[in-house]
This record gives C-alpha cells, structure tokens and sequence, in this order.
C-alpha cells in the first residue's frame, strides 16, 4: 500500500486530485527546503469550512442560545481537540516537514490542529461540503456528543420505533402570541412533554427532551 492510500484509508476518503492531498501534508517548513507548495492556504480554508460545519450542526440541533452555540463551537474547533484527532489517526508521521523541524519531535497542539485543517480544507475542495461534514463528524464525534448538542426529536423517533410502535407520536405547536412556540409531544395520546421556544423546531426538540426524560431514557 502507497503512503498516498494509506492516508485516505485512515482518514476515510479517496481523493480524485492526488496533489491536493500532497499539499494538505506539506508543512511549510518542507516548502523552504524544496520550494514545493505548503498547506497553511488549505489551513485558512479548513478552519472556516470547520466553524461553518459545527454552527450549522448547532443551529440544527441545539437547544442553546446564540451565546452558548457560540461557547460549544468554540470548545468543538479549538486546538486540543483537532491535535488529539490526529493524534488517535496517527497522521503525524505523513506529514512532510523540514530538516530542522523534525529534530524537535515535540509537535506542538497548534501544529497538529493545523494539519486536521489542512486535511479538511483539501477535502471540501476535491470532494465538496457532504465529504467535509462526513470526515468532521467521523472524527471529531466524540467532541461534538461531549456538547449539549442531540436530536431529540430524532431519539424520540428511535424510542417510539423500538418500544411503542403500535402507538401514534405527534406534536402540536401553536404561537403563544408572545414571540414565543409552545408544543407539546403526544404518544398515543397522552402528553409526554411540553417545551417552549423561540423558534418552532426549538419548542418541539425541547418537548421532546422532556419525554425522553419521562420515559426513563435520558
């Protein structure tokens, strides 16, 4: 197996322009010494492809306000999490880097973060948002389920399926008149939460939170 096919079995996808993969591994310090393009253009790319990423995930399925969407984006995009992925990928050691830099065998966070976004910049280029979002959520997971981030109506959904299909689960959503939705989540006819919001999604996944609870499945 080339080194090429091993990164993307690692990473878990196969790309269509070979170079953009080189490039994503290129560090800077290789480029002063071969005078071949690095990867710091892929990072700028990366690390805004990634904060789009985890606040449309956010706006989708979090019941936070905007000051703590913002607050969980930023603990999900820091630099401890991305480095600790490549760490787990072992990807470090494809990286191309310079003579000097590689004496120093003590990566810093910043320089493996970096590399994640290198990777994901080169990603979204060769294969479009979907492959980004698929590598992000394949491997950085566990950050995003550590937030406040869940499908409520989703589980919901699943519970329903596995243990009461016989029975019908609906929502009623109204506009309380007060800049503010109110739903209530029904199962088989009986109320099994009651959330409020702001948006009608939002009093929807909260009712449904409240049922998960009530059912003993939180």
């Amino acid at each position: 197996m080339t080194r090429t096919n091993e990164i993307e079995s690692i990473i878990g996808y196969n790309f269509r322009d070979k170079d953009l993969l080189e490039t994503a591994f290129t560090h800077s310090s290789y480029t002063n010494e071969h005078h071949v393009e690095n990867n710091e253009k892929l990072e700028f790319l990366g690390d805004s492809i990634l904060n789009f990423i985890i606040a449309e995930l956010l706006y989708l399925t979090s019941l936070e306000d905007e000051g703590a969407m913002s607050i969980s984006r930023a603990s999900i995009v820091s630099r401890v999490p991305l480095a600790m992925a490549i760490d787990r990928l072992g990807l470090l050691k494809y990286l191309k880097i310079g003579v000097g830099v590689s004496k120093n065998k003590n990566f810093s966070t910043k320089f493996r973060s970096n590399l994640f976004e290198a990777i994901l910049g080169a990603i979204y280029l060769d294969g479009g948002m979907e492959s980004a979002k698929r590598f992000v959520y394949n491997h950085l997971g566990q950050d995003i389920t550590n937030t406040s981030i869940m499908d409520y109506k989703s589980r919901l959904q699943e519970i329903k399926q596995e243990k009461f299909n016989d029975m019908k689960l609906e929502y009623v959503t109204i506009d309380n008149g007060r800049k503010e939705f109110v739903s209530k989540v029904y199962l088989g006819g009986e109320i099994l939460g009651e959330g409020k919001g702001k948006r009608k999604k939002i009093a929807e996944r909260e009712a449904a939170k409240i049922a998960i609870k009530k059912l003993n499945f939180s």
